[in-house]
This record gives structure tokens, C-alpha cells and sequence, in this order.
């Protein structure tokens, strides 16, 4: 979060606690955990708006972050409507965001930079799984690619949240990163070592083809995060044509 944009939410959060008397009550009625509570207010941890969303919502108070480098607002110019919606009211451009279809993963040379964009899809904001993300882009599974089967298949685009690399809870999807630098949507698991490093197990769904592949943060990505993690898939366009 921008530093302006992150005081005032954290000013909500802080008027919140007042309102209901205590950070423990703010969690009880926004369903957020008090511990995350307790470390946002200490400063221990900055929260993402996604997971800050909750008290927002309770407190009435309407937020958006600032636009993120990755997607993009939407400007509708004699936008094209489809028959079955000639009669209703036209799409209103705020309610929509766009997210760059920056390459594929699974196969091929893997996840592509930004500068090589494909496309762009189109995100409803309102969304409970998209509200409050901003900084998406869109990948497509590889035609070759079957290891997330069945949950996802080749031809598939998924939307990924780039600030929610959260790893804690394992078994999230997430676009993770090869050494070489590839691409792959994979569930992530992470364990502390006794040295300090970090066991990294990328597994997949169709885990009797795809054996787990476990990396070292320290070796295999220089302990950089950035390197291992690219974001946490949300939601996920599915091409069924042939289903």
C-alpha cells in the first residue's frame, strides 16, 4: 500500500477498536483474526487490503487502493454489447478492472515478462474473490500442461493476485517460478529448516502423473522470495468446449 493510503486505513482500523471497544470485539464482529489485528497495530505486520477488507466493510468504509503497475482501470469507448443484453443498462467501465494476460504456464518457455502482453481480460471489481485486488494478471495453462488436472486444464487462464503471496497456510494455488526461471501453477507447502532455510514442496493436483518438486529457497532461489513466489490464483477462466 502507498504510504498515504496506508494511514488512513489503518486510522479506520484504529477507530474501529473504539467503536467497539477493543481489538478483540473488532475481530469477533469482522471475522478477522485478532492476532493479525494486534500486529497491525503494532506495527509488526502491514496488513493487505484483502485481509483488512472485512473491517472496512463492517465500519461502512468504501476503499481502493491506488492502481497497481500490473492492472488497469477500464475505459469503455462504444463498447461492443451482446444480443442477450441489448436491453439492459450498458456495462459502467468503474465496475470492471483489466488485467494483462502476460504468457502461459506448464509448457513452453513459461511465464512471460510483462512487456511481451497478450491480452487483456476483463475482471468484475465487485467479486467477493477479485474485491479489494488491483495488482492481477492473467496467465494461461500450457497446452501440454495436465498436472493441475482436474481443477484446471490446458487452455484454462487463471487471475493472479500479486501482492498475496502468502504462504503460511499451505495448499494454496499459487504461479510459482522454477529456477530457470519457468512458470507453473502449483499448491505450495513451506517448512522452516533447523538452518534458517526453507523447504519449498511445489505439488499438483493430479499428483499420480506430477510428483511433488522440492526446492530450497537458500540454493535454488538465492533466498529470495521474489524468485520462488509470483502471487496466489483467485479465480480462473475455463474453456469448456470440449466438456
Amino acid at each position: 500500500m502507498e504510504k498515504k493510503f496506508f494511514n488512513a486505513v489503518m486510522n479506520a482500523v484504529r477507530d474501529g477498536v473504539k467503536k467497539y471497544g477493543s481489538a478483540a470485539a473488532l475481530a469477533a464482529a469482522s471475522g478477522v483474526s485478532p492476532a493479525n489485528i494486534s500486529y497491525w497495530l503494532s506495527g509488526k505486520r502491514s496488513p493487505r487490503l484483502v485481509e483488512i477488507s472485512p473491517i472496512l466493510d463492517l465500519l461502512g468504509i468504501n476503499a481502493a487502493a491506488p492502481d497497481s503497475e500490473a492492472s488497469r482501470e477500464v475505459c469503455f469507448v462504444n463498447s461492443k454489447v451482446v444480443p442477450a443484453g441489448e436491453y439492459a443498462a450498458p456495462p459502467v467501465a468503474e465496475d470492471y478492472i483489466a488485467a494483462p494476460l502476460v504468457g502461459e504456464v506448464g509448457a513452453g518457455p513459461g511465464y512471460l515478462p510483462e512487456d511481451e502482453i497478450k491480452s487483456w481480460f476483463l475482471a468484475y471489481k465487485h467479486l467477493p474473490a477479485i474485491r479489494y485486488r488491483r495488482n492481477l494478471i492473467a496467465v494461461e495453462i500450457g497446452r501440454n500442461s495436465t498436472s493441475m488436472q482436474p481443477t484446471l486444464n490446458p487452455g484454462d487462464i487463471v487471475l493472479v493476485d500479486r501482492d498475496d503471496r502468502d504462504v503460511q497456510y499451505p495448499g494454496h494455488m499459487m504461479l510459482v517460478m522454477e529456477p530457470d526461471g519457468a512458470g507453473m501453477i502449483k499448491r505450495v507447502s513451506v517448512e522452516q529448516k533447523d538452518d534458517g532455510d526453507f523447504r519449498l514442496t511445489f505439488y499438483s493436483d493430479n499428483g499420480a502423473k506430477w510428483p511433488p518438486m522440492i526446492y530450497s529457497l537458500k540454493n535454488d532461489f538465492y533466498d529470495d522470495w521474489d524468485k520462488a513466489i509470483v502471487g496466489r490464483v483467485i479465480w480462473a477462466w475455463a474453456d469448456v468446449r470440449e466438456k
